[in-house]
């Protein structure tokens, strides 16, 4: 059994207050007197509690302060499986392979079972088609090896997708909050940090989830001659859009963020709306990101203001994720993009942006 790969989730989370917790469990293809250990200590498995195994079963009690994810396994290793000791009666079934593992009796363990049984068919192909694709290569031929890629990457895909849909299902929660440490490589940096936004601020205070936000917002800070990243949103239609795709039409590209509700991007709106007009025949364009939680006002100021470009918006409000992967915390503001996606300016309004705009488009 090796524990180093699993070291990055050897995560505790905030809880109320302690409590007692028991462990009743169930095990396959072990005798009496064998050991059942529980560690926390994912680098060297150094148990914290063991219990000992009497026809088939085995039970394990003390007190936990906080939540916290552990592996339980036999002295062999050949009997091992991932679950939250947490406050209540734990239940989990040992078996003597990981479909036959189950978890569950209290609620974080409820949803980590969820989360097994959801993916654990997509992690089995994506480990078969890994062997067959690492282990042996020069069985395929080059058409073989671009359809198991094409294949893995189609897994792989799918997999994140789950993952994160679950975890803004659970957002709002302690095992949101242990999704996005303990799948963190699976997102991306944008991601996280609009589902971190989303957080209640008592979950946001958790010491592990500011030392990511700190990193990714290091990672991810953009500035002039920069490159965006890869972001979709739907439009006003419900239509999605990539930005990349959608900026590379155009010469240069006007991110414009504003609101409905804002009086200041109101007033800044017949500037912008000039300025479309007088350059969009050289190849100027304007993309609106709106930071409106409600689509009939949103609708209804594009309409007023005459808004003729394309719209995004996914009305999370200030948790748009493209403006909190961009760091952007007050509005009007403003982004100029290349074709290829390059900022070349950041906060320019008015006749800054009316000079800056009209210099690059005639160079």
């Amino acid at each position: 059994m090796t524990f180093t790969g699993l070291a990055a989730a050897c995560l505790t989370l905030a809880a109320c207050q302690s409590d007692a917790y028991k462990i009743k469990g169930e095990c396959d293809g072990l005798g009496n007197g064998d050991t059942i250990f529980v560690t926390n200590d994912f680098a060297t498995g150094k148990p914290f509690a063991h219990g000992i195994v009497n026809e088939g079963k085995f039970t394990v009690e003390g007190n936990i302060d906080t939540p916290t994810l552990c592996i339980a396994y036999s002295k062999t290793g050949n009997v091992n499986t991932t679950f939250f000791v947490e406050p209540g009666t734990v239940k989990i079934t040992l078996g003597d392979m990981p479909s036959k593992n189950r978890v569950g009796g209290t609620p974080m363990n409820e949803k980590w079972q969820t989360i097994m049984d959801s993916t654990l068919v997509i992690g089995l192909e994506m480990n078969r088609i890994g062997e067959q694709l690492y282990q042996s290569p020069q069985d395929l031929s080059p058409e073989e090896k671009s359809a198991t890629i094409a294949r893995l990457e189609i897994l792989q895909a799918k997999f994140a997708s789950f993952i994160k849909r679950y975890t803004e299902k659970n957002i709002s929660n302690h095992f949101g909050m242990f999704m996005i440490l303990y799948y963190q490589d699976v997102m991306q940096p944008e991601e996280i940090l609009a589902l971190v936004s989303r957080m209640p601020s008592e979950l946001k205070k958790n010491a592990d989830i500011q030392k990511l936000t700190a990193e990714l917002k290091r990672k991810t800070a953009l500035g002039t001659g920069d490159t965006l990243p890869e972001f979709s949103m739907n439009d006003i239609n419900g239509r999605k859009v990539n930005l990349r795709e959608e900026i590379a039409k155009s010469k240069l590209t006007l991110i414009d963020f504003w609101a409905s509700w804002c009086g200041p991007c109101r007033a800044e709106m017949p500037n912008v709306v000039a300025l479309y007009d007088k350059h969009k025949a050289k190849g100027f364009n304007v993309i609106g990101i709106s930071l409106d939680e409600n689509k009939e006002k949103w609708e209804a100021a594009v309409k007023s203001l005459g808004m003729k470009w394309t719209q995004l918006s996914d009305l999370r409000g200030w948790h748009n994720s493209i403006a909190v992967a961009m760091g952007v915390n007050s509005i009007p503001h403003t982004v100029v993009v290349d074709n290829q996606g390059k900022i070349l300016a950041v906060g320019l309004r008015g006749e800054k942006l009316e000079e800056f705009i009209g210099n690059s488009l005639n160079k």
